[in-house]
């Protein structure tokens, strides 16, 4: 092409390029859109590509004419056409049509195929919908008004600019690309939705331009279609911008005809639409252009079943409608099913084990506060988390597993898993940290704290705080978990103490602090001090290796409060927790010797806490109760571990009594705790005296009753009503210290009366408390349904109280041995582990006073013989046994000389190892048919080394223990009736089961002759009939008393039998037993009829009626000789049980039936039959074959008492033969009920009625 003048033109042709091609200003725009930095500039994708480069556009004055510029041609050039886009599309058309009819029917086919497998199945949808929509447009076409175009004008071409520094030079437009030559079709409408303001989220802290929401990648589905490993994938598939700058002729046309069809097909901004247009290369269900679906196809694919309750990142549950509309920049959405905001508990657990720490630290804490949501509903019904409602147990079991699993990372991490496992253990039951002195590990029903591994716990707990790498507060909390966990059982605290340098962490990081402390945070923890304490109290063993710790504490004793650089409350709190320590050491006999090392700080500490410079209570009683401590272990030095640690005349030369004795001068009767523990010390200092002292401390003992210590107790306990005091367990250790004083001033000859008291006591107000305490129903519900399983902790000042009240009871004038023994009868079933001691001394006083002029001078006939053999000596060994020899051995409130070498440990047991309804091995509190252990032992005797204990002097038969045991419970009765003790009176059951004992001596027995058998020895036997004569329909009351109340025999029996025997299996091998030896003892057939009562189930019956039938007729007793409260409780409520009626009836056709076992065979066989006696409940069907087969085989006997028999129920019952002779309207029922029988029973009984 050449110039008009011959010289070559600087500009050529400009020609339009072909739709499709690619040209080089990609690369361009890729090397001038950077910013000094090398990186890329901030694309937001709220913006397209398009409306991005017509803003630049704009910004650089490079506006783009809206139309195309005339260009003329340097050399000559054929002129376009004229024919427009319509006429050169019908002309195509017109070929087309043309060319298809000169085609065979073949090649139209294979043509056809050839379409199909080029662009797919659905093209001919595609181009049906093009040639709609291109008609449509002409037909709105022909109705436009024809507008004339402006003259193409011809535009000078500029020279190119250099191109700003980070501005996007756009490249020349695509054919599909919106513009104003676009066809008037395809111009862009804007629409909007039908919102209403439930669509709409406002969120306080929302940022100005929320992120793009996050779209989960779904794994492939079988519905996908063919899917592509991303290795294959990569090889096969290029965005656009990375294919070569060239195409084939043919791969352009295919793809221009696609991407036009695809505008026709998809409405625009569709995800197929999208794919089409910036994807046209790409499958379908390419897995990685997943994210183009958006959320709607994201949930159709996931399946309906998503989880409803979802979680925020403060552990609050989101609610199934919002969570679906919250927006992404909340954080919200970063899981599996991300169209919905918040975490399900799935989420959170398995985020919990992330390997990206941050995200595991973010989900440990929301579990830490959704834990902390579900403890608060564990304590309090009306919080929680209701839609977890009967899950808590087993999360609080997963949160807490996460916790540990993570507990022993760094950071963050670490602190929030600690964090989880505060919450879990301590958080949870946070009321039970103050809990001490007894085993927790029933406190929680869910059992969490078993199921920790302690073998990987413990070490990281330790070394942890040894590190000191967490944040203090992380420290104190693992601090608190151990505490925790030492409160649970015995067994894990003697596991945290033998784990290597656990303890000395604790004591090194929280209490070995730098002295002068930097700041606030260097401060020591007083509750080390307890979590050593706890320890302690656990076991002997872990109280012996604390010893060396111990040590390191008298940093707090030899700085006084008053010049300690740390404050003074702290200051106190340290020490008053050092001095409990110390005490709870010499509890078990250790550490005695401190006292004698550091004798000078301990004497400047005495003076500190007598000064007015000391306002602190806890501190004074914290002294005192270390003072009353060693003063003990100095008693008997031989007890303590080493021996004579420390020794009496120590106590003496230091003068630790009149130091108590001036204390007194400090306090006001309000002051009732510190009182307390001056009485106390008081008291071990008299009592050391009597031992150690001259003339068994008389001298002592008077210079404290001719002092002040009269008047002060006679002020504190002169209380008009204490009986009504509130809080009686709070009062009862003041009020026993006071008891406990009084009695450490008697003379030591005088313990059997006394001429006058060392000082005056309210002793009036004080037995009417005692009295009280002793029958209430405390002691009941403690270990009842629903009680704290700490419960019986707060017994145990009642306990005490009771036990020095005994003690009080006896040496006071006026007070009689059946009193004393009723009083002793009493108290003993109130004491609790640890009171061993205690039971013995009452044990033995209470049945050594049953002797041959104790029972003559109360007109008690007891047979000779039983004085012959030595009245109670062959029982005693037996009553005592099983509080004697023991493998745990539980310190008492009060220690002793003998306690602090003998306890294993000072905490009280779980509640369900000590329930007196279940067979224990601990030995107290008793039941209340104590009295019959020495059957038991009997019924053992392969089982039991108690024979191998026995003293060499016993030489007793069975028969003579028997004897002794029935007395003993004879006695007991009596006296509790005597002066109206009704509480601790054996039950009708307890006194059955009892008796059953004695039969069941026999039991696998190998007898030669009957003679040898003792439940027919007479004294037994007399004895028996004495014991069960309170309980019989005879002796009961006119009004029945209600047996709700009462344990049944399955409860009593199991105190015996243990969970593994049921007493069914006892009764079927008692039956047994009446079946083979019996020869129909009366007493023997007597203990068979309770069991068979309406309150048992009906396999007792059916035992006894159907598989023993021939034994009922041996059952001679009489209705007012049967063991029971009424004659209803075998009546009512009536029989349904068909085997049980037919084994009735077939024992009343065989005849032999006497007493009260032929009343209840007739009642219930008349009760299934007549209409006014089962209150027309029942089948007539069935009560008429019953009558048919009473009439056709019973005698006539039989048939006149069921026919005659007539019973009301809920009024007094009618015995016979009343009961077969009443008169009344029902016999016309029963005449009419015959109707229903046939001819012939009606013939045969209608004149009976």
């Amino acid at each position: 092409m050449t110039h008009s003048n011959g010289s070559t033109p600087l500009i050529g042709s400009v020609f339009e390029r072909k739709p499709g091609l690619s040209t080089s200003s990609s690369f361009q725009s890729k090397s001038i859109d950077s910013k000094k930095t090398g990186f890329p500039s901030v694309k937001h994708r709220s913006q397209s590509a398009f409306s991005r480069a017509r803003v630049i556009e704009k910004t650089n004055g490079q506006e783009r004419p809206r139309q195309p510029p005339t260009v003329t041609s340097l050399s000559p050039r054929p002129s376009p056409s004229e024919t427009s886009t319509d006429d050169w599309r019908r002309q195509v058309e017109e070929e087309n049509l043309r060319k298809v009819e000169s085609m065979t029917a073949e090649e139209r086919e294979e043509e056809r195929r050839e379409i199909l497998e080029r662009f797919g199945s659905g093209i001919e949808g595609i181009l049906k919908k093009a040639r709609v929509v291109r008609e449509s447009r002409e037909v709105k076409e022909d109705n436009q008004i024809e507008v004339k175009p402006e003259p193409l004008r011809v535009h000078t071409p500029r020279p190119l600019k250099a191109p700003r520094k980070g501005v996007l030079i756009s490249r020349p437009s695509s054919p599909l690309s919106a513009s104003s030559t676009r066809p008037p079709s395809r111009d862009k409408h804007l629409r909007f939705a039908d919102i209403s303001p439930q669509d709409v989220h406002v969120y306080e802290s929302a940022p100005p331009s929320p992120k793009r929401k996050p779209l989960a990648l779904a794994a492939p589905t079988a519905n996908d279609g063919p899917t592509i490993s991303l290795g294959d994938f990569q090889d096969h598939f290029k965005l656009p911008s990375m294919q070569p700058a060239t195409l084939s002729a043919e791969t352009a046309q295919q793809t221009e005809f696609q991407r036009t069809a695809a505008d026709f097909a998809a409405e625009e901004g569709t995800p197929e639409d999208i794919r089409r247009r910036f994807f046209p290369t790409a499958a379908a269900n390419v897995p990685s252009l997943a994210w183009i679906t958006g959320p709607d196809s994201t949930i159709s694919q996931a399946g309906p079943s998503i989880p409803s309750l979802r979680f925020d990142l403060t552990g609050t549950p989101i609610p199934s409608a919002l969570s679906s509309t919250l927006p992404t920049h909340l954080g919200l959405h970063h899981h599996a099913e991300g169209t919905h905001a918040g975490y399900t508990l799935d989420d959170l657990f398995l985020l919990s084990r992330s390997t990206v720490p941050a995200q595991r630290a973010s989900m440990l804490d929301v579990l830490n506060r959704i834990a902390q949501k579900l403890a608060d509903g564990h304590k309090d019904s009306s919080k929680g988390i209701p839609e977890l409602a009967g899950q808590e147990k087993e999360l609080r079991k997963r949160i807490l597993a996460a916790g540990v699993e993570a507990m022993g990372e760094r950071g963050s991490l670490g602190a929030q898993a600690i964090a989880a496992m505060w919450t879990c253990l301590v958080g949870w039951d946070e009321d039970l940290i103050s809990i001490e002195g007894v085993e927790l590990k029933e406190a929680s029903d869910d059992d969490a704290i078993s199921s920790l591994p302690l073998e990987y716990v413990l070490p990281q707990i330790a070394t942890a705080i040894r590190a000191v790498a967490l944040p203090m507060e992380s420290l104190t909390q693992l601090l608190a978990i151990v505490h925790r966990l030492v409160q649970h059982s015995n067994e894990i605290a003697v596991k945290i103490v033998e784990t290597p340098t656990l303890v000395a962490s604790i004591v090194q990081t929280f209490l070995l602090t730098p002295i002068p402390p930097p700041d606030e945070s260097s401060y020591p923890d007083p509750f080390a001090i307890q979590v050593l304490i706890t320890l302690a109290l656990a076991s002997r063993s872990n109280a012996s290796m604390l010893t060396g710790p111990a040590d390191a504490l008298l940093r707090f004793v030899v700085t006084l409060p008053n010049s300690s650089s740390y404050p003074l409350s702290l200051a106190t709190t340290l020490l008053s927790s050092t001095l409990r320590l110390y005490t709870t050491l010499a509890s078990y006999g250790f550490y005695a010797q401190i006292a004698t090392t550091a004798y000078e700080h301990f004497d400047k500490l005495g003076r500190y806490v007598r000064s007015e410079e000391c306002r602190s209570l806890q501190l004074r009683a914290a002294w005192l109760g270390l003072v009353e401590a060693w003063t003990i272990c100095a008693r008997d030095p031989h007890r303590t571990t080493p021996t004579h640690e420390i020794l009496w005349s120590q106590i003496v030369g230091w003068g630790w009594n009149e130091d108590v004795l001036s204390l007194r001068q400090r306090l006001t009767p309000e002051n009732g705790s510190v009182w307390a523990a001056i009485w106390r010390a008081e008291a071990a200092w008299l009592e050391g005296a009597s031992v150690n002292g001259v003339k068994n401390g008389e001298s002592e003992k008077s210079a404290l009753i001719n002092g002040e210590a009269s008047r002060l107790l006679e002020e504190w306990t002169n209380v008009k009503d204490l009986v009504r005091l509130r809080g009686i367990s709070k009062h009862a250790n003041v009020v026993a210290s006071a008891i406990r004083l009084w009695l450490s001033c008697l003379p030591s000859a005088s313990q059997t009366g006394l001429e006058s008291p060392p000082f005056r006591l309210p002793f009036k107000d004080i037995s009417a408390l005692c009295a009280v305490v002793a029958t209430h129903s405390i002691w009941e519900a403690a270990f009842g349904r629903g009680a704290p399983p700490f419960s019986h902790l707060f017994c145990r000042p009642l306990s005490g109280l009771l036990s020095v009240y005994l003690d009080l009871s006896r040496v006071m004038p006026g007070t009689s041995d059946d009193l004393w023994m009723a009083q002793a009868f009493t108290i003993v079933l109130r004491l609790l582990p640890g009171d061993e001691d205690s039971a013995i001394r009452i044990i033995e006083g209470a049945v050594g006073n049953i002797h041959r002029s104790f029972m003559e001078s109360r007109n008690w006939h007891v047979p000779p013989a039983i004085w012959e053999k030595n009245g109670m000596d062959p029982i005693m060994p037996f009553l005592t046994y099983s509080l004697r020899v023991k493998d745990v051995v539980v310190g008492p409130y009060w220690m002793s000389p003998k306690s602090i070498s003998t306890a294993t440990t000072q905490r009280l047991p779980p509640q369900s190892s000590i329930n007196p309804d279940t067979r224990k091995e601990l030995s107290l509190p008793l039941n209340k048919d104590w009295a019959f252990v020495p059957l038991d032992y009997l019924l053992r005797s392969g089982q039991t080394d108690i024979f191998k204990t026995l003293p060499s002097a016993w030489n007793y038969s069975e028969t003579e223990v028997v004897r002794a045991t029935l007395l003993l419970v004879r006695v007991e009765r009596e006296v509790l009736k005597l002066h109206g003790l009704q509480t601790p009176i054996l039950s009708r059951e307890e006194t059955v089961f009892g008796c059953m004992k004695v039969f069941m001596l026999e039991h696998e027995q190998q007898q030669e002759s009957i003679q040898e058998e003792v439940f027919r020895d007479s004294i037994v036997g007399s004895f028996m009939e004495d014991t069960m004569a309170p309980f019989t329909i005879a002796a009961s009351s006119s009004t029945p008393s209600s047996s709700d109340s009462r344990p049944t025999l399955e409860v009593v029996a199991k105190r015996f039998l243990g969970d593994s025997i049921p007493f069914y299996q006892y009764y079927t091998d008692f039956v047994g037993l009446y079946d083979s030896v019996s020869f129909s003892h009366p007493l023997f057939a007597r203990l068979l009829l309770p069991p068979t009562s309406m309150r048992y189930a009906v396999d007792y019956r059916k035992y006894l009626w159907a598989d023993y039938s021939h034994i009922v007729k041996t059952i001679k007793t009489p209705i007012e000789a049967v063991i029971a409260d009424s004659v209803d409780e075998y009546l009512y409520p009536v029989e349904t049980s068909a085997e049980v009626i037919g084994a009735y009836l077939r024992t009343l056709v065989k005849g032999g039936l006497e007493g009260f076992v032929r009343l209840v065979a007739v009642h219930h066989i008349a009760c299934n039959i007549w209409p006014d006696l089962r209150n027309g409940v029942g089948d007539d069907g069935k009560a008429a074959k019953l009558l048919q087969a009473v009439v056709t085989q019973c005698g006539f006997d039989a048939v006149r008492e069921v026919v005659l028999y007539r019973q009301t129920a809920g009024s007094a019952a009618v015995l016979p033969p009343a009961c077969f002779e009443q008169a009344g309207e029902w016999k016309v029922s029963r005449r009419e009920f015959l109707g229903h029988s046939g001819d012939l029973v009606k013939e045969r009984i209608e004149k009976l009625l």
